[in-house]
């Protein structure tokens, strides 16, 4: 019985951990897409005349990669709480059943 109530409400939240799934694979994409635009030398091989201004900007991105983690860790922690907001009533179930 408990086997069959595990496999239920796990097909049942299939849907809520895909999404859980794909925002946390999504913003580790961005987090890497962001982080690897300094180290593109490509950026480096235009005009002389846009080179002062993308070493700035690459000096700047330091300080911004600080500011996309720090909202991808909000990102992260409300994923979580929506996650365990959403099947807090299987929880329920399962300490009163005594899985928890």
């Amino acid at each position: 019985m408990l086997f069959k109530l595990s496999i239920k409400n796990m097909k049942k939240s299939f849907k809520d951990y895909a999404i859980y799934f794909l925002t946390l694979v999504l913003g580790v994409a961005i987090f890497y897409m962001f982080n690897s635009l300094d180290s593109q030398e490509a950026m480096l091989q235009v005009s002389n005349s846009t080179r002062d201004i993308i070493k700035i900007m690459i000096s700047m991105l330091g300080y911004v990669s600080v500011f996309v983690a720090v909202v991808l860790g909000l990102l992260i922690v409300y994923a979580n709480n929506f996650l365990i907001n959403r099947r807090k009533k299987e929880f329920g179930i399962y300490m009163t059943l005594g899985m928890g």
